[in-house]
């Protein structure tokens, strides 16, 4: 039984930024959860379609479910890294990554751009969302150029796609 709690102050002195970054993660996708719940709760009041097909609902409805999709994702990676490990005496020491505070301002950056590219300049939505998806990619992957290009790749065949469904279903053009 000592071997276990030698284990576990062996782990925390370890990885304190991996467990830390856990339960940043597990409270992120609880906000997460709450946001979709009021999305879902505010589609509620919303009307019923009649001359759409989808109505006004349907929007905060994907919307709300994509959050959903993305917090299980990022709360069950939370609880794996969180979970002790089952071979005693194999610790990670990977130390933690030093870059991460830039990239999270570089992401931001690239955000506001993008948005603004959108609604001030007026720029395409396929090309800019492409670039923006790639240099997401490329930034989050610590700036690796083969990334950028897989990235680049997912984020023309992701723009394309939302193009299309907000145009044939939800009836909204973008340039």
């Amino acid at each position: 039984m000592d071997q276990f709690r030698d284990l576990r102050r062996d782990r925390r002195a370890v990885m304190p930024h991996t467990v830390k970054s856990a339960w940043i993660d597990l409270a992120l996708s609880g906000f997460v959860f709450a946001g979709a719940a009021i999305l879902l709760i505010g589609a509620q009041s919303l009307p019923a379609p009649r001359f759409e097909p989808l109505g006004s609902a349907a929007l905060p409805r994907i919307l709300a479910g994509l959050m959903i999709f993305f917090a299980v994702i990022v709360g069950g990676s939370a609880l794996i890294r969180l979970r002790p490990s089952r071979t005693v005496g194999q610790t990670n020491s990977e130390p933690p990554d030093e870059l991460y505070p830039q990239r999270a301002v570089a992401i931001f950056v690239a955000l506001v751009a993008f948005v603004s590219a959108l609604d001030i300049l007026e720029a395409p939505f396929v090309p800019t969302a492409t670039a923006f998806v790639a240099f997401a990619g490329f930034a989050l992957s610590g700036w690796r150029p083969k990334v950028a290009l897989i990235c680049g790749l997912v984020g023309l065949i992701l723009a394309f796609a939302i193009d299309y469904v907000l145009a044939t279903f939800l009836y909204i053009t973008l340039r």
